[in-house]
């Protein structure tokens, strides 16, 4: 089946969603939306990025399952219910200053720093739509902005030493990791009850706390000579890309727009996804969210 055919057959991606919900954590209706609707917010929300980044200089590129719907279906992924872009450190650390004053009103800059009640630690700038509603798993009773989103990630340059390397990463895990929410997903074993406990330390200290000592290591990042660049101390994530793959960047086409994207796609999609022009199995074709509407 050819993947124009395979495309066709999703036209039900939407049914989940299909409903009037009250969500209990901002006290008002929220009436469901279609997916289409959803991405086309993400949408406008990355053409707001670009023009700020186009004004003040800035760094950006589409990343992830964003990047792979750029190259795959010259927009959103069918299925995709998110939008991932990046940003060297400086231009991640302008960027949220400037946007904070100059977003438009129906745009929300989330960091922990903008909504005291945003806990989603691993994932440090979000930029929210203000009059709509996205729950992912597990949020259900969450009180942070909930808005339709896009995920915004740091770049930081790999430190030019194994070992400072392998101490800035380990600490980023251990320490972000102890800030998440206790859960037994996968079980109960040594390994769930070992993370358990340190999250309940985590409990006691404060992520300003994590984060300053997080950015105490960014110094090797700033000195380092590396080729390479990976989702920085914010993340815990293990994704690393060089130098000659990411720059110089290429407009691509992202739904009848155009929007900067890493030169050596190919590469960074092959290690990421292998076979990526080739539609994964329906039942792998997953979203976050379990409700999107509009207020």
């Amino acid at each position: 089946m050819s993947i124009k055919d395979e495309l066709s057959a999703l036209d039900d991606v939407d049914d989940h969603l299909c409903s009037r919900v009250k969500e209990n954590n901002i006290n008002t209706i929220a009436t469901a939306c279609s997916l289409k609707e959803a991405q086309g917010i993400m949408l406008n929300i990355l053409k707001e990025v670009h023009k700020l980044s186009e004004k003040y200089g800035l760094t950006y590129f589409i990343t992830d399952g964003t990047l792979l719907g750029a190259v795959r279906h010259k927009g959103f992924i069918p299925w995709d219910d998110d939008l991932d872009i990046a940003m060297p450190r400086n231009d991640y650390e302008i960027f949220k200053e400037v946007a904070k004053d100059e977003l438009p009103k129906e745009l929300f800059l989330q960091t922990v720093d903008t909504d005291p009640n945003y806990d989603l630690y691993n994932i440090p700038m979000k930029i929210r739509h203000n009059s709509s509603v996205l729950i992912e798993k597990g949020e259900e009773e969450k009180t942070y902005h909930n808005g339709i989103y896009i995920d915004i990630f740091p770049l930081d340059r790999v430190p030019d030493t194994r070992l400072k390397h392998g101490i800035q990463k380990g600490l980023s895990k251990l320490l972000i990791n102890m800030k998440m929410d206790i859960s037994f997903e996968d079980g109960i074993n040594i390994k769930s009850i070992t993370r358990s406990f340190l999250q309940l330390i985590g409990k006691l200290i404060p992520y300003r706390t994590v984060r300053k000592i997080l950015y105490s290591t960014l110094k090797w990042s700033k000195r380092s000579k590396s080729p390479n660049f990976y989702y920085g101390v914010d993340l815990t994530w293990p994704n690393e890309f060089s130098e000659e793959e990411i720059f110089p960047l290429t407009l691509m086409e992202f739904e009848g727009e155009k929007f900067w994207g890493p030169k050596d796609f190919n590469s960074l999609l092959t290690r990421t996804y292998g076979d990526y022009m080739s539609l994964p199995k329906e039942e792998e074709r997953e979203m976050h969210s379990t409700f999107i509407g509009l207020k």
